[in-house]
């Protein structure tokens, strides 16, 4: 159910997202800021608490999730300022930088692929899932999966990687279920609900930066407390393919990653402390059929 954003939490959200930080009591919506909180937009320190800004670009990811169209700071003021009298298109398009303030909930659900036919039951009912290269299956909130106990769910951060998964189909075992879950789509937030009812496996297909690990860490595994249990994907040969890569590192968007620690997996700390030494990485597009001759 899609969250009311009153005036007032409006205001708070825009004085959070110019100054980067407010008192945690002036945020009077536990609900909102326990979905802020679980997608990592901001975090809560200090005593007395503050809340923190970390994600601005998520932050207004769920803001629309809930049926607000944002895209910017000077967007809230609409909703800030708006009175019982409901404004003109044309007065909207004069001041702001969209005409639809108010968005449809019809995308809220899971966007999903596969790389072969595979057997779930849907709606209560047995259905099939097909592979359609370049595309998704998209799931209405309202639907209803279950999955056999031998079917992976893999994470994928970026949409595109999803609608052409068979390019990745080299990096998975071949004699196991996998289902292909989109987790970067801010317009729906049902996707981190679905995997917190989830019990089998999952694996985490993301970018190979610190950015990318630290929302498997920090967002995905605190929803995974029923998973019987999660990884990271990190392929044998990943260190020869980022030394031949070679992207330089943009450590201006990555400092703020920089004490993220694996505590429980030993592989996905090698990687860390690699990345941090060598200051190289790589996208996960750059996987597509790629391998090491």
């Amino acid at each position: 159910m899609a969250i009311n954003i009153t005036k007032k939490n409006f205001q708070t959200i825009k004085t959070l997202l110019e100054d980067k930080y407010i008192a945690k009591n002036l945020f009077s919506s536990k609900k909102l800021l326990e979905e802020f909180i679980g997608c990592n937009c901001v975090y809560v320190s200090g005593k007395p608490a503050l809340i923190y800004l970390n994600d601005a670009e998520a932050l207004f990811g769920i803001v629309k999730s809930n049926g607000y169209n944002v895209a910017c700071i000077e967007d809230l003021d609409y909703f800030i300022e708006e009175k019982n009298e409901p404004k003109s298109r044309d007065e909207i398009a004069d001041n702001y930088s969209h005409t639809k303030r108010v968005e449809s909930k019809s995308f809220n659900g899971l966007m999903i692929s596969v790389f072969d036919k595979l057997e779930v039951n849907y709606n209560d009912k047995k259905q099939y899932f097909y592979a359609l290269d370049g595309s998704g299956l998209f799931l209405h909130y309202t639907s209803k999966l279950q999955l056999d106990d031998d079917v992976i769910v893999v994470g994928v951060e970026n949409p595109q990687v999803l609608w052409y998964i068979n390019n990745y189909k080299h990096l998975f075992e071949k004699d196991k279920k996998y289902l292909f879950l989109c987790i970067s789509e801010y317009k729906t937030t049902y996707q981190y609900k679905w995997l917190e009812s989830f019990s089998g496996e999952y694996i985490h297909f993301g970018d190979f930066d610190l950015a990318g690990i630290n929302i498997y860490l920090n967002t995905i595994v605190p929803k995974l407390k029923k998973a019987k249990s999660h990884s990271f994907l990190i392929p044998d040969n990943i260190y020869e393919i980022i030394k031949k890569k070679n992207y330089m590192l943009d450590y201006s968007n990555q400092t703020r990653y920089l004490n993220i620690i694996s505590k429980e997996d030993k592989n996905l700390q090698k990687l860390i402390e690699f990345i941090k030494s060598h200051k190289i990485t790589i996208e996960q597009e750059d996987l597509s059929n790629y391998k090491i001759v």
